[in-house]
């Protein structure tokens, strides 16, 4: 009784102490992230000097231009662009369409063919990295220019189990009785999906889109192995440039990292709220 009563007269004093302990996680995390743009800042001289220098003196701004030059950032930012518009564009199309059978459309040994879908997700894409190339090298879609791009996309337009399972859970929160007024009305399968489910499931896709965006924005190994000409690098392929034999020049490197976070981290604050509510109504039912 005298706990609650405590309680009762401090009924903030929970809801302080749990945020205090977030901003400490948060700035935890926020530590790697502030690293980085104090040493793009640096001179390369000053950036493994013992004890560190928190506050750059002077503060070397040169670095972002000089970074743009050496590592063609433009074009690789182009590139990325390029490459995440149609793996997020596949997704949405591929995952949206095998969660509608799994969720919408009973048929037999459905549950059995989804169980053996989401076991897909124990191998590490590193596992399948081999025999994907030697199939793709196969069939003559490993090349240069964009074509080097396409072992890299096609995957998407095939589905991905963990975004099937996601779009998947979502579907099954949305009421069965608009599909069945929408089928009197005589309206097929992908009409359905098209007119209702998807207009409903926005924080789905949207959540999916940023989980495909981050993936293929910071994808080092996938481009490195099927991209063969550097002026169709991607960004994270790209920063490579700032290491040689001799000597890496950490302060642009940090500095060409710095800019190729900012994007990223614009879609997401703007998305946020959307992505929130679809990992979070995600699984509901």
């Amino acid at each position: 009784m005298a706990t609650n009563s405590a309680n009762d007269l401090f009924p903030g004093r929970r809801k302080i102490l749990l945020h205090g302990i977030l901003i400490c996680l948060s700035l935890a995390f926020l530590v790697p992230i502030i690293w980085m743009l104090i040493t793009s800042l640096k001179a390369n001289s000053q950036v493994f000097t013992w004890p560190p220098i928190f506050i750059p003196n002077p503060a070397l701004w040169g670095n972002y231009p000089q970074a743009l030059k050496v590592s063609n950032f433009g074009r690789y930012f182009f590139n990325t662009v390029f490459l995440s518009f149609w793996v997020i564009l596949g997704n949405l199309v591929s995952c949206s369409l095998v969660a509608y059978g799994f969720s919408r459309i009973e048929w037999k040994g459905r549950d059995v063919v989804f169980i053996i879908v989401l076991s897909t997700l124990i191998l590490p894409d590193q596992v399948t990295l081999v025999p994907l190339f030697i199939i793709f090298r196969k069939l003559n879609l490993v090349g240069g220019g964009y074509k080097g791009y396409l072992p890299l996309i096609l995957p998407a337009w095939f589905g991905r189990a963990y975004f099937i399972f996601m779009m998947r859970q979502f579907f099954l929160g949305i009421p069965k009785e608009l599909s069945d007024a929408a089928r009197i009305d005589g309206c097929s399968d992908l009409g359905i999906l098209w007119r209702i489910i998807l207009p409903l499931s926005k924080p789905a896709m949207i959540a999916v889109s940023l989980f495909t965006l981050i993936g293929t924005w910071s994808d080092f190994l996938g481009p490195l192995v099927y991209i063969r000409e550097p002026a169709y690098y991607t960004i994270s392929v790209g920063l490579s440039n700032f290491q040689n034999r001799y000597m890496t020049q950490w302060n642009q490197l940090m500095a060409a990292a710095a800019m190729m976070t900012v994007p990223v981290l614009v879609v997401f604050i703007f998305a946020q709220k959307q992505f929130v509510q679809g990992i979070s109504m995600t699984g509901l039912k």
